[in-house]
Parts: structure tokens; sequence; C-alpha cells
């Protein structure tokens, strides 16, 4: 196989991941450089989640993360990796994006993987 078929022999799957998503809806608080931003999960994985908010993220920016799940509350570090910029839905605006979770417990880790299968 020449190397450009190897390279390209993901190209136009549906998806290359390394941590399956689940469709999970939880309200989330972010503390940013711009204060606190409240947003709702649309997906989460064990290595990270997408997420709507209120405001617009700063890409490769750290920050806490605060998701709340029926149960409990699970706390992670995260980095935005992708952001679309802002979508109108009727008066409200909200902006998407993707983050990758830095920093989660192997306790929180624990109750999301049972969650996330669960939901898949």
């Amino acid at each position: 196989m020449s190397k450009l078929a190897v390279l390209l022999s993901g190209f136009g799957s549906r998806e290359n991941r390394r941590h399956r998503r689940a469709k999970i809806r939880w309200p989330v608080v972010m503390t940013t450089s711009n204060g606190l931003a409240d947003g709702r999960t649309q997906n989460v994985s064990l290595g990270g989640a997408f997420i709507r908010c209120t405001q617009k993220p700063k890409l490769e920016e750290n920050f806490r993360l605060v998701m709340t799940a029926k149960e409990r509350l699970i706390l992670v570090n995260a980095e935005v990796v992708w952001s679309n910029g802002s979508k109108s839905e009727g008066k409200s605006t909200h902006h998407e994006m993707g983050v990758r979770f830095t920093k989660l417990s192997s306790n929180d880790r624990s109750f999301l993987s049972g969650v996330i299968s669960k939901h898949t």
C-alpha cells in the first residue's frame, strides 16, 4: 500500500475517535478567564465533551468544568480543542465547542464510564 493510501485510509470515514460518545445532556458551569459560563453537554466521552454555552470560548484555553449529573457533580480540568462560533435559535445565541478532559479523577472516570455504557 502506498504512503498516500495509508494516509487517506481513514479519510471520509464517519469518525476516528479514541472513546465512545454518549448523547448525554448535563448542565455545566465553566470557570474561564472571562469568569463563570453556563452551558450544557450535547455528548460526552471519557476523553471530552461537546458543549453548547452562553459565552464564546477561547481556543486552547484551559479551565475548570463542573458537570451536574443526576447522582453527583463531576469536576474536571479541560481545554477547548475546537469551536465553531455562535448559533442562533430564536431569540437566544449559543456557542458550540469541543473540550478535551485534561484531568479527571479515577472515581469520576469510573462513574462516567458506567453512564456512557448505559447510553451507547
